[in-house]
């Protein structure tokens, strides 16, 4: 940990907020684990409680165990709209960054994130460190930095925050993210953590998995399905890291029908020369948002704009189309990654 560079930023960041400021924190749509821990993190940094620095999002969470942790870990989010974030003196965020947000923000005072790709500059005070794995992890420095208590409660979200974004401590992972992991590991509730990792999945997804099944085919290592119209987006993504759990699978691109939108998500194993997240951007971001990590990424695509482009929103022609792009999409990037010198043996 660079406890002197933490430093610094707890006293330019305390700062800024005065002691009578209302303090908005601002997540993500849809938030995640990191994100969620992040926000009780900087709150508890801040000395504040929920009702003069409560946490906000323009999507509330959907996918079922981070629903699970909502409800065990009591946590509160409410919905955000531009008015209401106009009577707090201080907007803050925490892994996301203001650009993300475009118009719907007023302005930005706080952005903590460890995410690339977007310009600095958008707020007052900004500590973003994209080599980290977790904004959890950032914010653990700040806690152990200003000798800040950790609760059971807030130990128990940033170790899952991490476990989260990190996969297990498989993606992505410097040794300050191990740091903060091990320092947590001893403070947190693991019966609750093992009821956030198992939540209970829909019936309607022993359904579609069934259905799917049957046309799961693997061509040139890569498994592309697309799931029809689906009741939420998590079925989508638990069914993409499904598939790549299958022998000879490197990469899976699953896709579903959700609320007039088209949503696709992509994994593979994170070798050398792969890149989900680019995968996406290049071939999705003219028409809808796209990109993400490495080894896992997202598209989500107006089904009005999937059928300017392609033609069609049929089920069966998505799916077909869906494979022609990804495969040519993972050839341009194997093509396109450097190779091995040749070896000399001397002679």
């Amino acid at each position: 940990m660079d406890q002197a560079l933490t430093k610094q930023k707890i006293k330019e960041l305390r700062a800024i907020v005065g002691d009578g400021d209302r303090v908005a924190i601002v997540l993500q749509d849809d938030p995640d684990p990191d994100a969620m821990s992040s926000g009780i993190a900087l709150r508890n940094l801040l000395g504040r409680n929920k009702q003069t620095t409560p946490l906000f999002a323009f999507k509330p969470v959907t996918r079922p165990e981070n629903l699970t942790m909502v409800h065990m870990l009591e946590i509160e989010i409410q919905p955000a709209t531009t008015e209401d974030l106009r009577a707090f003196d201080k907007i803050a965020m925490v892994d996301v960054q203001p650009p993300f947000f475009g118009d719907k923000i007023p302005r930005a005072d706080i952005a903590i994130d460890h995410h690339p790709g977007y310009p600095g500059g958008a707020a007052p005070f900004e500590d973003v460190r994209v080599k980290y794995g977790a904004t959890a992890t950032i914010m653990t420095e700040y806690l152990v930095t200003a000798d800040e208590k950790i609760s059971e409660r807030l130990a128990t979200a940033l170790l899952y925050g991490i476990r989260s974004d990190t996969l297990a401590l498989s993606r992505r992972v410097t040794d300050d993210d191990l740091q903060a992991f091990a320092l947590l590991t001893p403070l947190a509730n693991y019966s609750l953590l093992r009821q956030i990792d198992r939540p209970e999945l829909p019936l309607s997804f022993a359904q579609i998995l069934a259905g799917a099944m049957k046309r799961l085919v693997v061509r040139d290592h890569l498994v592309v399905l697309n799931l029809g119209t689906v009741k939420r987006d998590d079925l989508i993504v638990q069914m993409a890291d499904f598939c790549l759990q299958f022998e000879g699978v490197s990469w899976v691109a699953v896709a579903g029908k959700l609320e007039g939108k088209l949503v696709i998500s992509v994994r593979n194993h994170g070798m050398s020369g792969n890149n989900a997240g680019e995968a996406v951007k290049g071939l999705f971001a003219d028409i809808g948002s796209a990109g993400g990590h490495r080894n896992m990424s997202k598209a989500v695509i107006p089904l009005r704009a999937w059928r300017r482009r392609e033609g069609t929103t049929r089920d069966s022609q998505i799916e077909a189309r869906l494979r022609e792009l990804f495969t040519a999409a993972i050839k341009a990037q194997a093509s396109a990654a450097p190779r091995p010198a040749p070896s000399r043996n001397g002679n």
